[in-house]
């Protein structure tokens, strides 16, 4: 038994490293740019800021998305050109939770059933229906 909830343990470390990244290109003067940021950070999804303006390299990588506006998103394969938090939220492969005890917040992946749930702050173990 204890080597099955080792492997489930590693399992899950596995994938929750291989979530799909986020990059978010942006401007410094981009109100809602600003917003986004303010929104993944809140979510608690985290994200690479990529400014257009201060970093060439950032800029051409925009430049080959073909896209005409800021913010833009990069999810795993995916483009959204503008802010639209329904479509983000939906192109993740993980949500965010917070633990019961220390109000920790952690990232879980979607679709996996009940899984056993451990927080790295204060080690409480619970469960999470990731199929919501």
């Amino acid at each position: 038994k204890n080597n099955l909830l080792i492997c489930t343990i590693n399992l899950l470390y596995e994938e929750m490293r291989s979530m799909k990244k986020v990059i978010v290109y942006t401007t410094s003067t981009c109100p809602h740019c600003i917003n986004a940021k303010n929104f993944l950070k809140q979510e608690g999804i985290s994200f690479e800021d990529r400014d257009v303006n201060t970093n060439p390299i950032a800029r051409d990588e925009y430049a080959k998305l073909n896209v005409k506006g800021v913010p833009t998103f990069v999810i795993g394969d995916e483009v959204i050109e503008g802010f639209n938090e329904q479509k983000i939220k939906s192109l993740l492969d993980y949500f965010v939770i917070s633990c019961p005890s220390c109000k920790a917040r952690m990232r879980v992946p979607k679709n996996k059933g009940q899984i056993k749930v451990s927080c790295k702050k204060c080690e409480t173990q619970f469960l999470v229906n990731t199929n919501k």
